[in-house]
């Protein structure tokens, strides 16, 4: 039965991503002059025909849009959940924690801007059979105290003790989302320790410390270009795992521009990766990097758990591709423009 399971994972695994956008999808979705226009491809040409079915494309905005798409890929790890092994269980828990927190913190920004009514709008009602949190409950959260009511009894709680607003101010959105992602992550790194097979467990844990590393890069660009995070701001911040020294992590969070965190990396196991990608812009590099990791391994490993893994991370890159072509669109860029925004 083990065996069956395995091979019904990979096979699964594989049959949906050769059901994902190819790049005649791309450059159609390219040509599109309005965000009505790339709803209707994705509902008439591709597989998110089944989510979109029921809406109206000439009606639906960006803010509707994305959530609604996100549904398309939780169908997919729930349909590869069912063949789950009890090495893979650990990390369908933390794929729907992954889903979870995303949801917990869309929550959160809408009532730091007053706007908590409209999580309702978004609520991805298809998870909540699978989730261990209510969504239904979290479209009555108003309030911090009213999301730490919400997630009393799960693992959530103690982190967002931690983070609870004084005095009326706002919520600290970016510190808890990483707080709550590295507890996730700490989780499922515990339990690689506990598989049968030693090559089983080596791969794993080279494949996902790889994976941690392309994440700490992906935040030290955010935190630094976006947030203007000082070197002894970012570090705690940080995955505390990985194959990257902490003195290395501690240069990248000093470097002075994407262009020398880069630079920096070329004298670590990631430059030889590296060395062979092809991108438009810097601040694409991590994601082009975990594009190319994650088709590799899901093309070619016989590890059930790295493939589950190795798709979804492939979904989350075609679901952003989408959302940047969408805000592109939106903004009149043109269909060449519009192209160097992809990552495939």
């Amino acid at each position: 039965m083990s065996s069956q399971s395995s091979n019904a994972i990979l096979a699964k695994a594989r049959a949906m991503y050769g059901k994902c956008l190819k790049d005649t999808d791309y450059q159609s979705l390219t040509e599109c002059k309005t965000v009505s226009e790339i709803a209707a491809y994705l509902k008439q040409r591709t597989n998110y025909s089944a989510v979109l079915s029921g809406l109206n494309e000439n009606e639906i905005h960006r803010g509707q849009l994305e959530p609604v798409l996100r549904q398309n890929i939780y169908f997919d790890v729930f349909a590869l959940s069912r063949y789950a092994l009890e090495d893979t269980l650990a990390f369908s828990d933390f794929i729907i924690s992954k889903m979870e927190i995303e949801q917990i913190i869309r929550c959160l920004m809408l009532v730091n801007i007053g706007k908590a009514e409209e999580y309702v709008y978004s609520m991805p009602l298809s998870l909540d059979k699978f989730s261990k949190i209510s969504l239904k409950a979290l479209a009555s959260v108003r309030s911090y105290d009213d999301m730490m009511s919400v997630l009393k009894g799960t693992w959530y709680y103690s982190v967002m003790l931690g983070f609870r607003p004084k005095d009326n101010s706002k919520i600290n959105i970016t510190e808890l989302e990483i707080a709550l992602e590295n507890k996730n992550y700490s989780k499922v790194i515990e339990t690689m320790g506990e598989g049968k097979n030693k090559g089983d467990r080596k791969e794993l844990r080279d494949i996902f410390s790889a994976m941690l590393d392309f994440e700490n890069m992906s935040r030290i660009i955010r935190l630094k270009k976006y947030y203007d995070f000082t070197p002894e701001q970012i570090m705690p911040m940080l995955i505390p795992y990985g194959k990257l020294s902490n003195k290395m992590l501690s240069e990248l969070c000093s470097a002075e521009n994407v262009s020398e965190i880069f630079e920096l990396s070329r004298t670590t196991y990631l430059g030889r990766l590296m060395s062979k990608l092809q991108y438009n812009d810097p601040t694409q590099m991590t994601d082009v990097m975990i594009y190319t990791y994650c088709r590799h391994h899901l093309r070619l490993s016989p590890n059930p758990t790295i493939v589950m893994i190795s798709y979804v991370y492939l979904r989350e890159i075609e679901l952003k591709n989408i959302i940047n072509l969408i805000e592109a669109t939106r903004y009149g860029i043109p269909a060449d423009e519009k192209s160097k925004l992809l990552i495939k």
